[in-house]
């Protein structure tokens, strides 16, 4: 089973719907050193969070066979999804939180179950890493730039 990090950054602070952008890498470790696949996508109207579930599932849509992950995340929202197993009690209780209205972000949640569960995977939250600034610099400025 291949080991593949991802590592996701987003521009976006806060609850209110803005434009923002997400950034996310995939690395695969090769004979030659790290092999990796980078995109950048501008979502015209999304929250912090919103944004870091999407940022993760499209580079889990790139994955074509199911891996040992690690998710490299600043989003605690996300790996609490799963580390606290949130998750699985939405799931159980019809996608309800406990106080039995429906989950923030459901679709994105579903998603990200769905594309995640062929996948054995652990994340680590707010650690810096060699890209972390890099993917900073670019999904900012992806997000000033106006829509051609």
């Amino acid at each position: 089973m291949d080991i593949v990090n991802i590592y996701t950054c987003t521009s976006a602070k806060g609850p209110s719907k803005k434009r923002v952008a997400f950034t996310y890498i995939l690395e695969v470790e090769t004979e030659k050193g790290p092999a990796t696949l980078t995109k950048t996508e501008v979502l015209e109207l999304a929250t912090e969070n919103q944004a870091e579930l999407k940022a993760l599932s499209a580079a889990l849509r790139r994955l074509k066979k199911p891996c040992m992950l690690n998710i490299y995340t600043n989003s605690v929202y996300v790996s609490a999804g799963y580390e606290q197993k949130r998750l699985e009690k939405w799931i159980e209780n019809d996608w309800k939180n406990a106080k039995g209205k429906p989950v923030a972000n459901m679709e994105e949640w579903k998603e990200l179950a769905d594309l995640l569960g062929r996948h054995t995977f652990q994340f680590f939250t707010g650690m810096k890493h060699t890209y972390a600034s890099w993917m900073e610099t670019e999904t900012i400025k992806r997000e000033k730039e106006k829509e051609s």
